[in-house]
């Protein structure tokens, strides 16, 4: 039954994200192709907007409220359209493009399946990371309160002070949508969103960019169906590290919108300046609701490529004379640059971005400069994650070609990514360097190495074209099988050979010696091996099943929407999120909370003597406490890496709670795991 629950919120999840962005983008002439690779930007683009208008003027957000007017708009734009006569009928598409895109599908939801799809075991399997505090209890709270306004987010934690703000909720808004037309519960939609962006709408988003980079290369397009799906880090990092997965929506869509303004400014900007100015503003939107690093991952990408047109046009302009120095294509370049890097200035002290710019992510300088240089050539994240070298060869193929095709621009964004990647992993490298040439990404070598690879595809694809061409010159008779087929089977059996072998416990990476140790398998295996891992059942996590069960039972004992004060170090900080469960506290993190909270975590066992205890679970409307590890040392427990050996400092209040504490009677236990209700506050009863 999860199964089919799963596979309806999954096909859901594609209705939602394809079906009012293929409107619009028909409506502007795009063919379909591009518009169903593009469409997302506009559709989660339109639900956004929406809510926030219906967030400010407090009409509640659901299915109806929320889909509707965006379909509508977009229809009426594409009914707008086919009325009108200067724009002319659709492009139309061949059937190898329509093939190419199917291949680019059907790769990636291979992939999918056996790195991800398999590896959960339960649809309903969750991951416990220091990011999913914020992921599964807000779009939680998008359910329960039904305002999905990015503007208006919270956990809706009444231990956290009232203040709402923005955040880019793209993903949780999407899980909200999703769960309002299906009625499934949260854990699935989550898990079918996540599949749906990494095995469907990036690899579409990769074919976009392919084919508005190399529209006439056929073997380049068909190369490029593998080489989207190939690089082991994107996506599935962002599915292991944090959880990232508002970065998982930007990034999945960050080609298609590359691919935007690349056909745009191929067709004519001039000519298509309306179009082109409703893309860019549904551009941004996207990027500004989903994650805005995505949005200067595409400006490192575009920044080369508008100054190697402009170069171009100039270069071979009618109205400049023969001797004018802007047809130097040098001195074009030094411009572009040098207002690049303006602009990059800018924005880097641009006060809205401080927070994330200044952010000092020290937590993964672990690699000396040999090590880094190997990590970003082997594409390489994990200590004993196989290096893709096959990969490696084929990108470094592409670059040769790309030289010879005086495309070289295509090659800056991917190598300037790696390099960076590299300096952000390096003990030695200096805070103010990796702050200039990262701080867009939080210096964080996860995000930057997913950035790279997104660059990386286009390369590699050409990489494994001109291999395959290289080796058709070689062979003196027609060989018995295309030299292309020939390639690209060989580097699906090597890159995407389904194998990986955890090392001995003796030969795993040891931070006093060599951080890489030799691993037997592939790239793409190790990636399963992580995934499965992580959303075992059976494995031990911060909130363990045994955990999920006896809050399960706990909600059958207390009434709906009942407050619980809990303790977030547990594992609690994830159950409502994943159980819908009303906890008092729910992150680890008490930096904002309010001052009835402070006195709760501190002094809540004293609540049968002590008159300010007893106000302030009053005021709050607590009825009950959930321990889920009561009494268990920090050395014999399960934390987030984040909870350190003095986190109870701040929680003697609960962590004093016993059976025998006074005004408090137990209701639930099992083990460790204890269900208290409430009863000191001056002799009032508590329901």
């Amino acid at each position: 039954m999860e199964m089919l629950s799963f596979a309806i919120a999954a096909l859901t999840a594609l209705v939602v994200l394809y079906g009012p962005g293929c409107l619009l983008f028909r409506g502007l002439r795009f063919a379909w192709p591009l518009a169903l690779a593009c469409a997302p930007l506009a559709s989660v683009s339109g639900y956004a907007l929406v809510a926030a208008l219906w967030g400010a003027a407090g009409v509640p957000c659901t299915a109806t409220t929320v889909a509707l007017p965006v379909i509508l708009l977009y229809g009426l734009l594409l009914i707008g359209s086919k009325r009108g006569e200067q724009g002319g009928k659709p492009l139309r598409s061949s059937r190898f493009t329509w093939a190419m895109l199917a291949l680019y599908v059907l790769a990636g939801l291979t992939v999918c399946l056996y790195v991800y799809g398999l590896s959960l075991g339960d649809p309903a399997a969750y991951y416990c990371r220091f990011d999913n505090q914020t992921h599964f209890n807000l779009a939680r709270y998008f359910v329960d309160s039904q305002d999905w306004s990015v503007l208006h987010t919270t956990s809706g934690a009444l231990a956290d002070e009232s203040q709402t703000g923005y955040y880019p909720a793209g993903w949780h808004l999407l899980v909200a949508l999703i769960a309002s037309l299906t009625g499934i519960e949260l854990p699935i939609v989550m898990n079918a969103l996540n599949g749906a962006l990494s095995g469907v709408v990036y690899p579409l988003s990769s074919f976009a960019l392919m084919h508005a980079l190399f529209p006439t290369r056929r073997n380049v397009l068909l190369c490029g169906a593998f080489t989207a799906v190939g690089f082991a880090c994107l996506p599935w990092v962002l599915l292991l590290k944090g959880q990232l997965l508002a970065n998982l929506l930007s990034f999945s869509l960050v080609p298609a919108a590359v691919a935007l303004t690349v056909s745009y400014v191929h067709a004519g900007a001039r000519h298509h300046g309306k179009g082109l100015a409703l893309c860019s503003i549904l551009t941004i939107g996207f990027f500004g609701i989903a994650h805005p690093n995505g949005l200067f991952t595409a400006l490192v990408f575009l920044a080369p490529f508008l100054i190697h047109t402009i170069a171009d046009k100039l270069r071979h302009s009618r109205r400049l004379g023969p001797d004018s120095p802007w047809r130097r294509p040098l001195l074009v370049w030094f411009v572009g640059l040098a207002a690049a890097y303006a602009l990059w200035q800018i924005m880097l002290f641009a006060p809205p971005l401080q927070q994330v710019v200044l952010y000092n992510n020290t937590g993964n300088l672990n690699l000396s400069w040999t090590e880094a240089a190997y990590a970003a050539a082997a594409f390489s994240l994990y200590p004993e994650q196989p290096p893709q070298w096959v990969l490696t060869i084929a990108c470094i193929a592409g670059v040769i070609a790309l030289v010879r095709q005086r495309r070289t621009w295509l090659a800056m964004p991917a190598l300037y990514m790696l390099a960076v990647y590299a300096i952000c992993r390096c003990v030695d490298a200096p805070y103010g360097l990796r702050t200039f040439l990262a701080g867009f990404w939080y210096s964080d070598p996860y995000r930057i190495l997913c950035c790279a690879e997104l660059f990386l595809v286009p390369i590699a694809a050409l990489g494994l074209a001109a291999i395959a061409s290289a080796v058709g010159r070689k062979l003196a008779t027609p060989p018995p099988i295309k030299p292309i087929a020939l390639v690209v089977g060989l580097f699906a059996l090597v890159n995407f050979f389904p194998f990986y072998q955890e090392p001995p416990a003796d030969r795993h990476s040891d931070v006093t010696g060599d951080h890489f140790v030799l691993t037997s398998g592939t790239a793409i295996g190790y990636m399963r091996y992580l995934i499965a891992s992580g959303y075992d059942e059976t494995e031990e996590q911060i909130y363990s099943a045994q955990e999920h069960a006896f809050v399960q039972r706990a909600l059958d004992l207390i009434p709906e929407g009942a407050l619980v004060i809990n303790q977030p170090h547990d594992g609690s900080a994830f159950a409502y999120g994943i159980d819908g469960i009303n906890t008092y506290f729910r992150h680890i993190d008490i930096n904002g909370t309010t001052e009835q909270s402070r006195v709760i975590r501190d002094h809540l066992s004293e609540i049968a003597s002590n008159p300010d205890v007893q106000q302030a679970v009053r005021d709050s409307g607590a009825c009950y406490v959930l321990l889920l590890d009561q009494g268990v040392p920090f050395d014999e427990g399960v934390w987030l890496i984040q909870t350190g050996e003095d986190y109870q400092l701040g929680w003697q209040g609960l962590e004093s709670l016993a059976s025998a504490t006074e005004g408090f009677e137990l209701v639930l236990a099992e083990g460790d795991m204890r269900l208290y209700r409430i009863t000191g506050i001056d002799g009032e009863e508590n329901q």
